[in-house]
């Protein structure tokens, strides 16, 4: 009686342990839509043209919100 009570948590223990680390690994989801990050700098003269600095955010911008034209950075992202 004694090895199969011991057999039973052992197996009760495992199962608590896996199903923490499985849900350890899954990722959270991202809420989608809603406000964007506000741009932190001037959006005038120099800093006129987000692209010239942040050109890179195309490629990641296609794949969370698809295919699109990213020129206008403030149609989403607001001067603070």
């Amino acid at each position: 009686m004694k090895r199969t009570a011991f057999l039973i948590l052992v197996l009760v223990i495992m199962a608590v342990v896996g199903f923490y680390v499985r849900t350890a690994w899954e990722k959270p989801e991202e809420p989608q839509g809603g406000a964007a990050p506000a741009v932190p700098h001037d959006t005038t003269g120099a800093y006129e043209n987000c692209l010239n600095c942040h050109g890179g955010i195309v490629a990641s911008h296609n794949e969370q919100f698809g295919e699109g034209s990213y020129d206008d950075c403030l149609q989403c992202h607001r001067p603070q």
